[in-house]
Order: C-alpha cells, then sequence, then structure tokens
C-alpha cells in the first residue's frame, strides 16, 4: 500500500535536513520509537510500537538507509515482526524530501510503501491510511520541535 502524507515546517530546509539527515536524531521525532540501537554497518534496529486500528503491536524492525541527497532527500527500508501484541511482520520502504516552501520554510514530503502480513495484513488500507496521516502530524510536531531544539 502507497501512502503520502506533506506538512510544513518553518523553518529553513538546512536547519531541517541537520535532523532529518541524521538517524538518531530523526527517529526520536517517530512516533511509538522506543529504541534506537545503531549499528557498525550503518544500518539500525528499532522497537517501534503503533496502534492499527484495534490492535497493537510492538515491533523489532532493522533499518537501513538506501539514498541520500544531501540537504534533499534520504530513502530507507526497514523489515520487522511483531514482538508483543498482534502477530504479524512489516517491510515498508521510504522517502523524505525537503522542498523550499517560501519565507524560510520547508515543505516535508513524506512517501512509503507499506507491506503488512499475518494478524496486520487483514486490518486494511483505510486503517493503515488513517494511522499514517496520524503519526505523520505528531512527526511534524516533534520535527519542528527538534528542529528547534525544543
Amino acid at each position: 500500500m502507497k501512502v503520502s502524507e506533506s506538512f510544513v515546517v518553518a523553518e529553513p530546509r538546512e536547519a531541517v535536513w541537520e535532523v532529518v539527515g541524521v538517524v538518531e536524531r530523526v527517529a526520536r521525532c517517530l512516533p511509538g520509537v522506543e529504541q534506537v540501537t545503531m549499528l557498525e554497518d550503518g544500518s539500525s534496529n528499532l522497537r517501534i510500537t503503533q496502534s492499527l486500528g484495534p490492535m497493537n503491536a510492538t515491533f523489532d524492525a532493522k533499518m537501513r538507509i538506501t539514498g541520500v541527497e544531501p540537504g534533499q532527500s534520504i530513502s530507507f527500508s526497514a523489515t520487522g515482526r511483531s514482538v508483543r501484541g498482534a502477530a504479524g511482520n512489516v517491510r515498508v520502504t521510504n522517502v523524505v524530501r525537503l522542498e523550499d516552501d517560501g519565507a524560510g520554510a520547508t515543505r516535508v514530503v513524506l512517501e512509503a510503501d507499506v507491506a503488512l502480513g499475518g494478524m496486520l495484513g487483514v486490518v486494511g488500507g483505510k486503517v493503515v491510511a488513517r494511522q499514517a496521516a496520524q503519526a505523520a502530524k505528531q512527526f511534524a510536531e516533534a520535527l519542528e520541535r527538534e528542529v528547534r531544539g525544543a
């Protein structure tokens, strides 16, 4: 399932990139992230808890960066399985693009391709899309706070 969201951060693109381009910093902005462990090969292990409709699940996932255009975009993929809550697995590819939005603001464009398996896969696209919209809103608020150093 493809998901696309965008929002504006009232900070210049360079300042937003200082957070988005650093896994440890941007991970703190993602809703539900409980733990980030950086690995020697540049990938990372994440523990994330999410609600999908009536179900909750905690995932252990491995994420790796697949492409970087400094100051403009970052791409990554992640695969994981639930370790608590609803049984299932997840595979996602993401692209985060930063665009100038006038008056020193930055438009953040998030594009994801999400695949859920197991019990999570039966939730359906509408629930995933609704959760993605909520998560994008929470991410936008946290990202703006992180960029401002709050």
